[in-house]
C-alpha cells in the first residue's frame, strides 16, 4: 500500500495537526539540549547535568496529569496553543540568559509546559477521528511526522549549539510558534464540544443513578410532564441557569467513577508500564552493551543504531500499518511486544558472537515493535472512554509512561549489577512475553464478554 493510499481520506484538520506536530518535534529535544548546554557551554559535570535532566523528567509526570485534566476542562486545542506559546516564550528567553544557571531552570519549565500538551494532542486526534481505522492512520501519521522532526531538529541544531546557542534557542521558539499558528488557524474542532458536554452530563447522571442518588419521584414526574412550550416560555422570561449552575456544568465529570466503570482500561494503563520500561532499554542498556562489546568504538556503533532506528521508522511505518490494518489495537500491541522481545533478546547473542550484524537485525526487529505499540497504544483507550474523559485518561497513560522511563534505568542497573550485561536481555525478553500475554488475555476477556452479551463493545468516542 502506497504512502498516499495509507493516509488518504483523513480530514484536513488531521493533516494540519500532524504537520504542526512534525514542525514542533524539530525543536522537541529538550532533554538533549539541557545536557549539551550545561556541559558544553557551562562546563558542568555529567553528574550535575544528569540531575537537571532527571528534574525535567520528573516534572513531566505532573505535567501530563494537569494537561489531561485541563484538556477536558477548557478544551484540547486551547491547551495545545497555550502550552506551546508559553514554551516558545520561555525557550526564546534563554537566549538572554546565555552562560547562566537560569537556562537550566527555564528548560525544566519548558519541559513542563510541553508535557501539558501531550495528552491534549492524543485526545484531539481521537476527537477529530470518529472511526477506529481513521484513528489508526492518524496516530501512525503523527508518529511518523514526530520521528521525522526529531531526526531533523537535533541534526540541524548540532552545527550551531556550541558557538551559537542563542540562535538555537530563538530557532526552537520560532518553530514552536509556527506550529502553534498552524493549529490555531487550520485545525477546527467544530461543535463537538456541545456533544461532549451532553455525554458528560449523561455519564454523570448514570453514575448518580447507579449509586441511588435519584431525584424524588414526584419532582421528576413534574419535570417530565413539562411541555416544550412551557420550557420555551421560561427561557423567554429570562429563567436562565444561575452562574453556580453554569460553573458546575462546565466542570468535567469526575474521573474516579469512570475508572470504576472501566476496570479493563485501568488494567491496560497499569500494564502499559511494561511497554515504557522495555522501550527505555534502547537509551540505557543498549549503549552500555555497545561499550562492553565494541570497546572504544561503542559510542560510534550506538550512533549507527540510532540512525538505523530512524531510517527503519521512516521506511517501515507505512508497511507495518498496511500489514496490520485489520488487527485490533490489542492484537497489534501484543505483536509489538513479541517483536520487542525477539529484537532485544537477540542482543544476548553478542556475548558469544560480537558481530554488529546481530545489532542491525535486532534494531530493525525492536523498531517494528516500537511502531506497532506506539501507534496503537492510544487506540484502545479511544474507543472505550467518552470524549469528556479522553484528556485525563491519556494523561494517566502518559504519567505511567513517565514512571516507566524514570524507573527503568534504575531497576535495569540493579539487574546488571546482580547478574551480568548479556543476561539483562533475557530478562527483557521475559518481560516482553509477559506484556504480550497480558494484551492477549485482555483481548480474550473482552471478546468473551462481548459474545456473552451478544453486542459489540461500546465505542463512546464515536458519538462525538
Amino acid at each position: 500500500m502506497s504512502l498516499f493510499k495509507t493516509y488518504a481520506g483523513l480530514s484536513r484538520d488531521i493533516y494540519y495537526l500532524c504537520l504542526a506536530r512534525t514542525i514542533n518535534s524539530m525543536g522537541d529535544f529538550i532533554f538533549s539540549l539541557i545536557t549539551l548546554v550545561l556541559t558544553l557551554q557551562m562546563g558542568m559535570s555529567v553528574v550535575s547535568a544528569g540531575i537537571f535532566v532527571s528534574m525535567a523528567a520528573l516534572i513531566s509526570g505532573p505535567g501530563v496529569l494537569l494537561g489531561g485534566y485541563l484538556s477536558d476542562l477548557i478544551g484540547k486545542k486551547t491547551i495545545i496553543i497555550s502550552g506551546q506559546i508559553l514554551s516558545a516564550l520561555m525557550i526564546m528567553s534563554c537566549s538572554f540568559w546565555s552562560g547562566t544557571m537560569t537556562i537550566g531552570y527555564l528548560l525544566i519549565a519548558v519541559m513542563f509546559f510541553i508535557s501539558i500538551t501531550r495528552p491534549a494532542y492524543n485526545a484531539l486526534i481521537i476527537q477529530l477521528c470518529p472511526e477506529e481505522k481513521e484513528r489508526k492512520s492518524a496516530f501512525s501519521l503523527m508518529y511518523l511526522g514526530a520521528n521525522l522532526g526529531i531526526a531533523l531538529g537535533p541534526l540541524i541544531a548540532g552545527f550551531f549549539i556550541k558557538d551559537y546557542v542563542h540562535i538555537v534557542f530563538l530557532s526552537i521558539g520560532t518553530v514552536f510558534l509556527i506550529s502553534t499558528f498552524i493549529i490555531w488557524k487550520k485545525v477546527h474542532v467544530g461543535a463537538s464540544g456541545q456533544v461532549t458536554q451532553t455525554i458528560a452530563r449523561e455519564s454523570a447522571q448514570h453514575t448518580e443513578q447507579s449509586q441511588g442518588e435519584q431525584r424524588p419521584h414526584g419532582k421528576q414526574q413534574h419535570q417530565e410532564r413539562q411541555q416544550p412550550g412551557q420550557q420555551q416560555q421560561q427561557h423567554k422570561k429570562g429563567h436562565s441557569p444561575s452562574r453556580q449552575q453554569q460553573g458546575s456544568e462546565s466542570l468535567p465529570s469526575p474521573l474516579f467513577p469512570m475508572l470504576l466503570k472501566n476496570p479493563l482500561v485501568v488494567f491496560f494503563i497499569v500494564v502499559s508500564f511494561l511497554n515504557y520500561f522495555i522501550y527505555m532499554q534502547y537509551s540505557f542498556s543498549l549503549p552500555l552493551q555497545m561499550n562492553q562489546t565494541f570497546g572504544e568504538h561503542g559510542a560510534a556503533y550506538y550512533g549507527s543504531v540510532m540512525t538505523i532506528n530512524a531510517i527503519s521508522v521512516i521506511l517501515l511505518t507505512t508497511l507495518v500499518l498496511s500489514a496490520t490494518r485489520n488487527f485490533t489495537a490489542l492484537n497489534s500491541i501484543a505483536a509489538g511486544a513479541l517483536f520487542y522481545g525477539i529484537g532485544f533478546g537477540a542482543l544476548y547473542l553478542l556475548g558469544d558472537w560480537p558481530q554488529f550484524a546481530i545489532v542491525v537485525v535486532s534494531t530493525v526487529l525492536w523498531t517494528i515493535g516500537e511502531i506497532l505499540v506506539q501507534t496503537n497504544i492510544n487506540l484502545y483507550i479511544a474507543s472505550r472512554v467518552p470524549d469528556s474523559h479522553q484528556g485525563r485518561f491519556n494523561g494517566l497513560l502518559l504519567f505511567v509512561g513517565c514512571l516507566g522511563y524514570t524507573l527503568s534505568p534504575y531497576l535495569t542497573g540493579l539487574f546488571i549489577r546482580s547478574v551480568d550485561m548479556k543476561s539483562v536481555w533475557i530478562i527483557i525478553l521475559g518481560i516482553s512475553l509477559f506484556y504480550a500475554v497480558c494484551m492477549v488475555l485482555l483481548w480474550y476477556i473482552e471478546k468473551n464478554a462481548t459474545n456473552n452479551r451478544g453486542i459489540e463493545s461500546p465505542d463512546y468516542s464515536k458519538s462525538v
